[in-house]
C-alpha cells in the first residue's frame, strides 16, 4: 500500500527529548476510522451502480464530498483534508493514479480504498497533511507573485 505510511506509523518522529511521537500537530490522524469511511461510502455509492460516463462522473464528485464532510466530523485538529475520487468502467485496461504535493513524512498520511463491482471501478483516495508546508507554499506564491508585479508595474 504505502512505504512512506509504513515508515511513518514505524518510526514516527523524534522529539527535542529523543521520544518517539508519531502525531502530527494536534493528533494522530486517524487512518483506521477513515479506510472505514471509504469503505462505507464506496460500497454504498457504488454496490448497485452500472458505469455510464454521466452518472459516474457526478457520483465522484459526490462521494468526493461525503468522505470529505465524514472525515471532517472526525475533528482532528490542523489537518487539511484532501479527497480524490475516481470512477471507470471495469475491463481489461490498466489505469495508473498519481499525485504530488510537498509532504512531511512524519505527520501526513493518507487513506485509499479501491471498490469494484461488475461494471466499474473506483479508487479514493484521502490524504491528511499538517498544512505547514501548504501555508508555506503559498506565502512563497504569493511573493514570487508580488515580486514580479512589482518589477513589471514600477517606475
Amino acid at each position: 500500500m504505502g512505504i512512506h505510511r509504513e515508515l511513518w506509523e514505524r518510526w514516527g518522529t523524534v522529539g527535542a527529548a529523543g521520544t518517539v511521537s508519531r502525531e502530527g500537530p494536534g493528533g494522530r490522524f486517524p487512518v483506521a476510522a477513515v479506510d472505514e469511511i471509504l469503505r462505507e461510502v464506496l460500497g454504498s455509492a457504488l454496490r448497485e451502480q452500472r458505469y455510464e460516463p454521466g452518472p459516474c462522473r457526478e457520483a465522484a464528485k459526490d462521494i468526493a464530498e461525503v468522505v470529505k464532510a465524514r472525515v471532517k466530523a472526525l475533528q482532528v485538529p490542523r489537518y487539511k483534508i484532501v479527497v480524490v475520487a475516481h470512477i471507470g468502467q471495469l475491463g481489461q485496461q490498466s489505469l495508473q493514479i498519481s499525485s504530488r504535493c510537498l509532504w512531511d513524512p512524519h505527520t501526513d498520511t493518507f487513506s485509499s480504498y479501491v471498490f469494484k463491482n461488475t461494471s466499474l471501478f473506483a479508487v479514493a483516495n484521502v490524504y491528511g497533511t499538517s498544512g505547514i508546508f501548504h501555508k508555506w507554499c503559498f506565502a512563497s506564491t504569493f511573493l514570487k507573485f508580488q515580486a514580479a508585479f512589482f518589477r513589471k508595474f514600477s517606475p
